[in-house]
């Protein structure tokens, strides 16, 4: 076969071992949208696979990529098992989990979402959290669930510069949220504990102060998180994909110089984009 066939061959094995909603498409024989734009040599020659075995080794492959997930984005919660004795990636080697690994399309918003979810149910309950163990929840969630979904591997385009005459939007996938504890206050003292090191008698304090949070992505899914305020989220109401940087400065009353680089820094996190 040509390399281009190749090339197509070995997106479909990845795919196969990736997206459930694939394989079961495959093993059906169905004609739908799941198969995308498979040829059907290829789809012959994925047929003719073990069933028992792809599915086996699907299982695998997500175990270790939500397992590698889940490590990077509960840190925190992680580092309060020093005193709750829960660790979240205990969370996948639940019942839950392994009913969700027959139906997970890795790298999806949706299975992150899912995966978060059986995470936030194992910790909820978890003896000797903090006060602020609900907010840390909901935040390391949202990390990972905006993490996921599709994202640009490599790209030879330069992003666009950010000009007086740029016209800019919001990005949908940004969110903001608002959480009881001040926890970007308690974050560097979780990020220093050491399971090696003994225990203090209780997990590090925080702020009792209400706190927006914005969580963006770029489009290399890095995850950003800053402090949002009521004047970042006026500024960004009147960039609604219709006016010149400029004019948005004129109606926020702002030097276009300094609407310039907050958008900029924005554009960067994945906050808003290039209309």
């Amino acid at each position: 076969m040509p390399a281009a066939s190749d090339r197509a061959l070995q997106d479909a094995l990845i795919q196969l071992l990736a997206d459930a909603s694939f394989r079961s498409a495959l093993c059906t024989a169905e004609s739908s949208d799941a198969l995308g734009q498979l040829a059907p040599e290829h789809a012959a020659l994925l047929r003719a696979l073990s069933p028992d075995r792809v599915r086996r080794f699907a299982r695998f492959v997500a175990r270790g990529y939500y397992h590698e997930r889940v490590a990077h984005f509960y840190k925190y919660s992680h580092a309060l098992a020093l005193w709750t004795a829960r660790h979240p990636a205990d969370a996948l080697r639940s019942p839950g989990f392994d009913a969700l690994l027959d139906r997970v399309t890795l790298g999806s918003r949706e299975s992150a979402r899912d995966v978060a979810s059986l995470v936030d149910t194992y910790l909820a309950d978890a003896p000797h959290a903090p006060p602020y163990a609900a907010d840390l929840r909901r935040y390391e969630s949202a990390q990972m669930v905006i993490e996921a979904g599709p994202r640009v591997w490599r790209s030879t385009t330069p992003a666009p510069s950010v000009a007086p005459d740029t016209v800019v939007a919001p990005d949908p996938d940004a969110l903001v949220l608002d959480f009881v504890w001040d926890l970007p206050s308690v974050l560097p003292a979780l990020r220093s504990l050491h399971a090696t090191e003994p225990a203090a008698p209780s997990p590090p304090p925080a702020p009792h102060t209400a706190t927006q949070l914005l969580f963006a992505r770029s489009p290399r899914a890095r995850v950003t998180v800053m402090r949002w305020s009521e004047q970042l989220a006026r500024l960004v109401a009147v960039m609604d994909g219709t006016r010149e940087l400029r004019d948005v400065a004129a109606a926020a009353g702002l030097p276009a110089h300094d609407v310039v680089e907050i958008a900029s820094a924005l554009a960067d996190a994945g906050a808003i984009h290039i209309a």
